[in-house]
């Protein structure tokens, strides 16, 4: 099948992307450790993997879902017309995949609209209340690196023949963003100042109707 007439999948992270601010950091900054962020600066340092880096934070964080969703969600909400980008790939039987390390009791509380869930495929680890921390499954068995299980699914979608177009907004996202075909980096992001630094070929937005038009006029990198 030729890249131009191969079906397209987009890959959108959740955190910070179809969210305006980043719920798992508003969940640690009031119920982790206080110093969670020097996770954060390890891992890109390269000094613990993507992977590990989110199962030592979540393991801080001593709050049940419940009470996590209630503190985040007066504090943050969806990016505009995310919506929009929903319909135009039903409409247009795109395929639209959740990819993302945060919460998935979360990522479920904000995208529970109507049939999204049902439309919406969403590959996210599974989170357990410990009671003093959260334990994580991440997806399988499509995993293969153990290091990026964002990229690992990019790479796995693309060796089934299918284009691949991925939103995201942080280091994490860099690896997927570089296995794509076509990235798109939330405007001020670190993924965004990583692409540009990296000539990784993508288009910086704010607002998911950028995403929406640039689908519809045709991406050229993609074509």
């Amino acid at each position: 099948m030729s890249q131009r007439h191969a079906p397209t999948t987009l890959f959108v992270d959740f955190d910070g992307t179809i969210m305006k601010s980043d719920t798992a950091q508003i969940a640690l900054d009031r119920f982790g450790d206080p110093n969670w962020t020097r996770i954060d600066e390890a891992l890109e340092r390269g000094e613990v993997s993507f992977e590990d880096s989110l199962r030592q934070e979540f393991a801080t964080l001593r709050a049940p879902p419940e009470t996590i969703i209630q503190e985040v969600s007066g504090k943050t909400g969806l990016r505009p017309n995310f919506d929009r980008l929903v319909e135009y790939c039903k409409v247009n039987h795109l395929t639209l995949k959740i990819l993302s390390g945060g919460l998935d009791f979360c990522i479920r509380h904000f995208l529970d609209n109507g049939d999204w869930l049902k439309f919406l495929t969403i590959y996210a680890p599974e989170s357990k209340f410990t009671g003093t921390g959260y334990s994580l499954t991440f997806p399988t068995p499509l995993t293969v690196s153990a290091t990026n299980f964002k990229a690992d699914l990019v790479r796995h979608e693309k060796g089934n023949g299918t284009r691949v177009v991925f939103v995201g907004d942080g280091f994490g996202d860099l690896p997927a963003a570089k296995e794509s075909n076509f990235a798109f980096a939330i405007k001020g992001s670190r993924l965004a100042e990583l692409c540009r630094q990296l000539n990784v070929p993508h288009d910086e937005i704010d607002d998911f109707s950028q995403v929406v038009d640039a689908l519809r006029h045709g991406i050229p990198q993609i074509q």
